[in-house]
Order: structure tokens, then C-alpha cells, then sequence
């Protein structure tokens, strides 16, 4: 036998014992898993939480900012002495000339223009002696004023009716019951008021033709506080009683320095009626808005009378202003309330006859 047939049989024998030891391992294994369950063969893995929450709805909205807006109301002339004064007493109720007056509480700032001192002075207006136009008014009127009014004028022809003593005992009752007041019959002090709100400040100014001077401080008080407000509102004491069909040249020039100067709306009393408006350089001009609590029983006219409703608004850090007119009627016991139906109607359309805008520039 030779080197090679040796090697072959060496081989062959390695290769026989290699397959019985592969034999031998298969068998084991086999019968080890067969007393094994696979649980036990497979590595330890952790429980995956498979539950699907749902996602919150995500709504886009753009940031939202509070709107800045405000409302303000004015009325014409108050006057609570005289034939007012005896009708009050006789009800027993100070709060009686301001019964109708619900629709007030719409508003942030109810401005009028009060036509008379408040004091403790007797009241000679029902008297003799030719006192019928000097007035005072009780301060027991102070709670229902109140109630209803944020601001007043004093830019009138009737505020100094009881003197320097009147005069300082009107600032003392209003602040007392903290009724805002702006506007002197001379034209010299305290002509304006600032007012604000939801970061809109106005500014109210007052003026009072009849006394024959001042207007030129009233021009530099507009220009003064121009640059600080958002909207300047000024309330003159003017024109000619109970003419209706327009305001006298006085008035217009008046009315228009006063926008030149800064002013965005003007209006005024005084005259007892209505006057026209009039629009010029885009502001607006009531020229008179006629009674509001008053005892002029003798006329339609008298009457009568307009509220005005003065919605600001800022957009895109403009002010936008909207103006609603609110016609009213002064009943035979001195009660404003707002005009309805045929009435209103009436008195809306005698007042775009005389006026030179169109009503589609208001609120009605």
C-alpha cells in the first residue's frame, strides 16, 4: 500500500468521524427543543404600547388683539330750574326730567351741555321781577345727573348766572359727585377734558361765542392738546335762537377755523332748535342740536331735538369714526325720550332738507 492510497483512507475516516459528531449534535439539539418552549429560546423583549392616542386639533388662528373701541353720546341743552323745577317738586322725584332715558346705557360717555350753575341759591326763575332767565339748579339734581351724564359743559350763557359764587360751587358739586366738566362762560379756564377709553383718548373743548371774546384761546387750546389725543370734539355755545333753515356767518367761520385748528367734530347748542349740518375738509359740523330737558312748550321746533352717537374705532392705528343721529322729543312735562315712527321720520327728513350732506354719511 503506498503513501497515497494511505492519505485517501485517512481522509475518508476524518470525514466519516466529522459527520457522526454533526449527527450527534443535530440529535441533541432536537430533543432540547422539543422540552423548550419558544418563549423561553427568544430573547426578553418589552411590550410595545401600540394604542393611538388622537391628535389635538390644532386650529390656526391669527393672534387675536381687544378691539379699541368707544361710544360716546351727546345731548343739547339742560336746563333744571323754571317750569322744570316746578314739575319735578310736584312729582316728589329729582330723577323725574331723566325717566326715558334706557337707551343711555349703550353708551361709555354721555357728554351734555348744562345750562346752569348747581348751587344752593333760591331759585328766582319762577318768581317776578323779570328773573325768568337767570337759573340755578338744586343740588339735589346732582344723583339723577349722575346717573345719567359722564361730562358737561359750562361754555354758556347761563353758567354765570349766580356770579364768581355760583360758578365755584358748580365745580364743587360736580366734582363732588364726580361729573366731568370742561368749557367756561368767560373762554378763560378749564376749556377742555380729556376722556379715555380702551386706549382711545378725546378730547373735549368748549366755547361760548355769546360772550363776545376768547375764541382765539380756544383756537390755541385746540392746537395745545392736538398732538397728544386721538380725536378732538368741540361743543361751541352759539348762533341765533330758534332759526332752523342755517347757522349765521358767524357760525361758519367759527366752525371752520376750529377744524383748521384740529378739531374732528363740532357740536353745538344754544339756538333752542335744530340747525343744519354742514361737512367741510371731510369733519363734521351739527351746528345746533336744539333742547333736551327744557320748558320751551310753545313750539314743535322747541320740541325737538337731536342726540348724537359717536362710535371710535382704531383700525390699523387710524380712528375711524361712525355717526348715528338719534332724533328726540321733550314732552309737556320737560321728558326727553327718542322719537319713533312718523315723528322721527319728520324731523330727519326737515333736517337733510336744510343740510348739505347726504344722510348716507350717518347712522339713523
Amino acid at each position: 500500500m503506498n503513501k497515497k492510497e494511505i492519505i485517501i483512507i485517512i481522509s475518508g475516516f476524518l470525514i466519516l468521524l466529522f459527520g457522526l459528531g454533526f449527527f450527534f449534535f443535530l440529535y441533541e439539539a432536537k430533543s432540547t427543543i422539543s422540552n423548550t418552549t419558544v418563549t423561553e429560546l427568544l430573547p426578553k423583549i418589552e411590550p410595545i404600547d401600540m394604542t393611538i392616542e388622537p391628535m389635538a386639533r390644532q386650529v390656526a388662528t391669527p393672534e387675536t388683539k381687544p378691539v379699541e373701541q368707544v361710544n360716546l353720546l351727546f345731548t343739547g341743552d339742560i336746563m333744571l330750574d323754571r317750569s322744570v323745577l316746578l314739575k319735578t317738586q310736584a312729582n316728589g322725584d329729582f330723577s323725574f326730567p331723566f325717566k326715558n332715558l334706557d337707551y343711555f346705557n349703550s353708551y361709555d360717555f354721555k357728554i351734555g351741555n348744562l345750562e346752569g350753575p348747581i348751587t344752593d341759591f333760591k331759585s328766582v326763575a319762577n318768581g317776578t321781577g323779570g328773573n325768568r332767565l337767570t337759573f340755578t339748579f338744586s343740588p339735589q339734581f346732582l344723583e339723577p345727573l349722575k346717573n345719567y351724564f359722564d361730562v358737561v359743559s359750562l361754555a354758556n350763557n347761563h353758567t354765570n348766572n349766580f356770579g364768581k359764587k355760583g360758578l365755584t360751587q358748580t365745580y364743587a358739586n360736580l366734582e363732588k359727585v364726580g361729573i366731568k366738566y370742561f368749557g367756561d362762560p368767560d373762554n378763560k379756564n378749564n376749556l377742555s377734558v380729556i376722556i379715555e377709553k380702551n386706549n382711545i383718548k378725546i378730547g373735549l373743548v368748549g366755547f361760548h361765542e355769546l360772550v363776545g371774546y376768547g375764541f382765539d384761546r380756544v383756537l390755541v387750546e385746540i392746537k395745545k392738546i392736538r398732538p397728544e389725543m386721538d380725536y378732538i370734539i368741540v361743543m361751541p355755545h352759539w348762533g341765533t335762537e330758534y332759526i332752523t333753515n342755517k347757522p349765521n356767518r358767524a357760525q361758519v367761520s367759527e366752525a371752520h377755523k376750529m377744524i383748521d385748528a384740529g378739531a374732528d367734530l363740532i357740536i353745538g347748542t344754544h339756538p333752542h332748535v335744530i340747525q343744519p349740518i354742514e361737512k367741510y375738509n371731510d369733519k363734521i359740523i351739527f351746528y345746533s342740536l336744539g333742547n333736551f330737558i327744557f320748558d320751551q312748550y310753545f313750539s314743535p321746533e322747541t320740541q325737538q331735538g337731536l342726540n348724537i352717537g359717536v362710535n371710535l374705532k382704531r383700525e390699523y392705528n387710524n380712528i375711524k369714526s361712525e355717526l348715528t343721529i338719534l332724533p328726540i322729543v321733550v314732552s309737556p312735562e320737560s321728558q326727553p325720550s327718542l322719537a319713533e315712527g312718523d315723528v322721527k321720520q319728520q324731523i330727519l327728513d326737515g333736517l337733510f332738507k336744510v343740510s348739505n350732506v347726504s344722510s348716507t354719511l350717518f347712522k339713523l
